[in-house]
């Protein structure tokens, strides 16, 4: 049954929402090519909403860089290459490092042992090989991170690709090794935060990036 838009703004927007995450993560799951239409009839008949959210989507979509919009021609969905994923992942990691130095001195001992409690339920997730939570985990940990700093924007901003980078990895997930490497950095992380060590943060920050970057690009786009 096809969802109907109704008068309630918080609704409209929640399916507005709904449609959007479903549609992103068909596209980063490969279930929809690069290069294919998006047509609002047959999205509607396949997802269960109705039109007009779905063309609030895709504009959202062509927003974060996943669909182009063109005259006469419609919705397309965008070439997943290189590049793309090297501009997602570096403007993260920006926002994480400028989360970090600002928030520094706000820090807590309440803060800190909040972010160890997240490394150590990721690690927890893995070892029990819990892909999906171990990755909500992922998001919490630098969500909180970012909040730290305490810009608004810059939280809006992180939110937005991490939910990018999300769909990325529930499609493709990670190399041999990679997410237990992860657990370590995220240790390292936070002992950088209890040291007040700055450059030691955003060095272990670049040197994740790098990493999951080239590790995503492995398995997206090797030609690139």
């Amino acid at each position: 049954m096809v969802r109907r838009m109704t008068d309630d703004p918080d609704a409209a927007q929640n399916s507005v929402d709904q449609a959007t995450r479903l549609i992103r993560e068909d596209i980063l799951a490969g279930h929809i090519a690069p290069g294919a239409r998006l047509k609002t009839a047959e999205l509607a008949k396949r997802l269960g909403f109705s039109t007009m959210p779905l063309r609030e989507a895709l504009r959202k979509l062509e927003g974060e860089g996943l669909v182009e919009i063109e005259p006469n021609r419609g919705a397309t969905v965008r070439q997943l290459d290189r590049s793309y994923i090297t501009d997602l992942f570096e403007l993260n990691t920006e926002l994480r490092i400028f989360a970090v130095k600002r928030g520094m001195t706000k820090l807590t001992l309440e803060r800190i042992r909040e972010l160890e409690a997240l490394a150590a339920e990721y690690r927890g997730h893995i070892e029990a090989g819990e892909d999906i939570e171990a990755i909500e985990t992922n998001r919490q940990f630098n969500a909180r991170l970012v909040e730290f700093g305490g810009n608004r924007e810059v939280l809006r901003l992180f939110q937005r690709g991490w939910d990018t980078i999300f769909a990325f990895r529930r499609g493709f997930g990670y190399g041999t090794g990679r997410r237990r490497v992860m657990a370590e950095e995220m240790t390292l992380l936070v002992d950088a935060l209890r040291r007040q060590d700055a450059s030691a943060a955003e060095a272990i920050l670049r040197m994740q990036n790098a990493a999951m970057m080239e590790d995503l690009v492995s398995r997206i786009a090797p030609e690139g």
